[in-house]
């Protein structure tokens, strides 16, 4: 075979006896390619000390949505390492308020990335990050979590660790209807990888926690806000305002990475013979993508006989081939084309 173009499969189709074979070919796998937006590991050596994460390596706080500032309190840093390493630093939020008790609803702690442009080719943020929730000993118990927002300051969605509600996970989105319940939970003290990932130009995020889906296919935006990026916040909610809870969110291995969108090989599937001997084809493979369907009797020479768009909705492409008739078998294969 020597045709090196990727993202191809081949079906056959033999016409005996009214019977039909379908011989499915390997297609090439899919790749992805990423570039760290960034990245740091909380490490003294990156410029943080013993004392505070914000003011240090451009960290901020924000009491109740107010502009960033820096506070030397409800963050710092401690000696340890999730995995038992030497000499590592883990982050925090809580354990006390950064201003009076009665003012502070939530904290939140972040550091800019500005991401205005999202091209066919990169269009995907993945957000990593390792946590542990440390329960309260003064029995009173908040929420913590991830906060997406945009360049404009628009929070986007959260994925939110109830410590108050017998550690339940919820994801909230923009749409003002207020928490979902994932029906996943956390337990205290106990490390989890946390990764989102978010396609700006789907408007569409996921989440795992410890390579489990925990929430799949939800809007970025529901009311179309601006699909841009400016990072991920931690954020410490105070579940009874000016009764806080001394409990405190670790957290490190902080990253955040910019990714092209792994091709998806389409696939032919045969839907069925007319009457008159044409063939019917499913091509399946991205959302909204354009393929061209080439039929050969002999897999050297392949002849273009339909191109068209998959539906934005479920990346189907359907296609009559008419010359079908003429042929006592007949290969097919759908090649991406820009």
């Amino acid at each position: 075979m020597n045709d090196t173009r990727k993202t191809v499969l081949w079906v056959e189709i033999a016409a005996i006896l009214a019977i039909f074979s379908v011989v499915a070919r390997a297609a090439i796998p899919n790749t992805e390619t990423s570039e760290i937006i960034y990245a740091t590991g909380f490490e003294a050596n990156e410029g943080f000390n013993r004392d505070l994460i914000t003011g240090h390596d451009g960290w901020l706080g924000s009491v109740n949505g107010a502009s960033g500032s820096i506070f030397n309190k409800g963050n710092g840093l401690v000696e340890g390492d999730f995995f038992g390493g030497p000499d590592q630093q883990l982050a925090f939020i809580g354990s006390s308020l950064p201003e009076s008790v009665e003012t502070v609803e939530f904290f939140n702690l972040f550091h800019t990335v500005t991401v205005t442009n999202f091209p066919d080719s990169a269009p995907i943020i993945h957000f990593e990050v390792t946590m542990e929730i440390a329960d309260s000993t003064n029995n009173e118990r908040d929420v913590f979590g991830w906060v997406a927002y945009n360049s404009n300051g628009d929070g986007l969605f959260s994925i939110d660790f109830d410590n108050q509600t017998q550690q339940a996970i919820f994801y909230v989105l923009d749409d003002g209807k207020g928490a979902i319940d994932t029906e996943f939970f956390f337990e205290h003290d106990i490390a989890y990888d946390l990764r989102i990932s978010m396609n700006f130009r789907r408007n569409l995020w996921c989440a795992s926690l410890n390579n489990t889906v925990i929430v799949d296919n939800q809007p970025i935006t529901t009311k179309e806000s601006e699909l841009t990026f400016s990072g991920v916040d931690a954020v410490w909610a105070i579940s009874a305002p000016g009764s806080p809870g001394d409990n405190r969110m670790f957290f490190d291995n902080y990253s955040i990475t910019r990714a092209s969108q792994p091709r998806i090989a389409p696939r032919v599937n045969i839907q069925g013979i007319l009457p008159d001997g044409k063939c019917v084809l499913r091509v399946l493979g991205e959302l909204d993508a354009a393929y061209q369907i080439e039929a050969s009797s002999d897999l050297n020479i392949w002849t273009p006989i339909k191109t068209g768009r998959t539906s934005a909705e479920e990346g189907i492409l359907d296609v009559v081939d008419d010359q079908a008739p003429r042929f006592s078998s007949r290969f097919y294969r759908a090649v991406a084309v820009q």
